[in-house]
């Protein structure tokens, strides 16, 4: 009898491994022995991030390509009358799968609309993680500008988790009229349409 309970641990082990351990089976047991031995904790509200209809925040980092200070707040045109007449804010990191995956349509938005500008907003830390998003958005064929994330911009806009992909379409009086978080078969058909609405006057 002792060796068929062994026997029944170890499988829910395997299971747990074959499954990422998301399996309702394989965190019962987990479950049970937190229970025991671990006082619940109370975790707190993450922060609240800018959502479509609300003023973008300013936005003023160091490009990662040349030092300079891109500045979210003096691109604004409330007259809509110079380019870019909108914004893509594209909250990303250099070992983000997904980040990588939605490229080649960030890249085709930017053909389709010259009035766009997509800003990369790497949340990697350190310069060498960077430069190594910078050079996977440049491999990729994006032109716009790669700023450096600091933490004040991160609290701000992804709730200071490292939770990416994120991307803000902004228009020319600073309004966020579309956010994505997250890229897949649901959010890539409507960024084009997103684009459009950044852009009307």
């Amino acid at each position: 009898m002792r060796n068929s309970g062994f026997i029944g641990a170890l499988t829910l082990g395997l299971m747990a491994c074959a499954s990422g351990g998301d399996s309702p089976a394989a965190k019962a047991p987990e479950a049970a022995v937190a229970a025991k031995s671990v006082a619940p904790t109370v975790r707190s509200a993450p922060a609240a991030t800018p959502q479509s209809g609300s003023t973008a925040p300013n936005v003023a980092l160091v490009s990662v390509e040349d030092g300079k200070v891109w500045n979210l707040q003096e691109g604004l045109d409330p007259e809509g009358t110079s380019s870019p007449k909108g914004y893509v804010l594209a909250f990303m990191a250099s070992w983000c799968t997904y980040c990588t995956r939605s490229l080649p349509t960030l890249v085709q938005l930017e053909k389709d609309n010259p009035d766009l500008e997509i800003v990369t907003v790497s949340i990697d830390a350190g310069p060498e993680a960077q430069q190594e998003e910078l050079l996977k958005v440049r491999k990729f064929g994006l032109q716009g500008p790669v700023v450096a994330a600091d933490k004040a911009t991160i609290d701000a806009w992804i709730g200071g988790g490292r939770s990416v992909p994120k991307y803000y379409f902004i228009d020319h009086n600073g309004t966020i009229v579309a956010r994505d978080d997250g890229f897949g078969d649901k959010v890539e058909p409507m960024m084009a349409k997103q684009a459009a609405r950044a852009l009307r006057d």
